[in-house]
């Protein structure tokens, strides 16, 4: 399968979530993972997460921004499974363009509200399992 079709298979299996497990290190050196609403990923293959900027996932990521994110389905035990390196963004362009005017009962003051925060993962290697037929692909990026 070519590098192209696995990034396609990666984008397309990713759209039929809604949320994913968001894994970061803790300060005692543990993992811990929390579930996270997606917001789309595009052929960048970067993936985004809105967060209150005082939450403790931002003082982790902060502290050690290696992360993984996973996604399962559940009727066929396929999965894809992200390592990367997290960044927090308060950019009130970025913030503005990935709002969702939903997350007002979060942030009161939208897009711009001092407590609203991003997190940006973009990943070093992306694994999907395919359970079905017992195949995985790896792409190394």
């Amino acid at each position: 399968m070519s590098r192209e079709d696995v990034k396609n298979m990666i984008v397309q299996f990713a759209k039929t979530y809604e949320y994913s497990n968001l894994i970061t290190i803790d300060e005692a050196g543990f993992p811990k993972g929390r579930m996270m609403e997606n917001l789309p990923l595009g052929p960048d293959l970067v993936f985004w997460f809105a967060t209150g900027s005082q939450s403790n996932k931002i003082k982790e990521i902060k502290n050690n921004p290696k992360v993984s994110v996973f996604l399962y389905r559940p009727g066929d035990h396929s999965s894809i499974s992200v390592q990367g390196n997290a960044e927090v963004v308060t950019s009130d362009v970025i913030r503005a363009e990935k709002w969702k005017e939903k997350w007002t009962a979060y942030w009161k003051q939208g897009p711009t509200d001092p407590n609203y925060a991003l997190i940006k993962v973009v990943p070093k290697k992306i694994t999907y399992l395919d359970f079905p037929t017992h195949k995985q692909e790896v792409l190394e990026l």
